[in-house]
């Protein structure tokens, strides 16, 4: 979503399960990188063991980081050039519940319909076979 673009391609790696008893059916955590067809590349972590909230984005002129950025209690930005111009929105899943209920109450299509879903669960799924093989997987959405 930040690059406004689909990832070409995935490489993941699951992390090394700490408590394996806990995590028997389930990954502990990932890291996996996007590829993207204009030569950006993402890198992520995710955990179900460890507390993390946090996004940050680093270019060419500056960086952006959002923390805490995914819980429910609203965002904190900063910039490397100060504090943003924009007051950041309410939290994401707030706007997006609100929104399916306009939907609706106006008969209107979603921002976020079923195909983006699918599209994201392609994604997913990629992910999980790159960690499960070692192996850098196409993304073919």
């Amino acid at each position: 979503m930040a690059t406004g673009q689909v990832p070409t391609a995935v490489t993941a790696r699951e992390h090394p399960k700490t408590r394996p008893d806990f995590f028997r059916d389930v990954e502990e955590g990932l890291d996996w990188t996007m590829e993207f067809a204009n030569g950006a590349r993402a890198e992520f972590m995710t955990s179900y063991n460890s507390g993390m909230d946090r996004f940050r984005a680093e270019g060419e002129k500056g960086w952006l980081e959002i923390a805490p950025a995914f819980g429910y209690g609203g965002y904190k930005v900063t910039t490397s050039k100060g504090p943003p111009s924009i007051t950041p929105p309410r939290s994401q899943q707030a706007l997006q519940i609100d929104d399916f209920a306009l939907c609706v109450r106006e008969n209107r299509p979603t921002r976020v319909p079923g195909e983006m879903g699918r599209r994201d669960m392609v994604i997913i799924e990629a992910i999980y076979e790159a960690a499960k093989t070692g192996k850098r997987v196409e993304v073919k959405v």
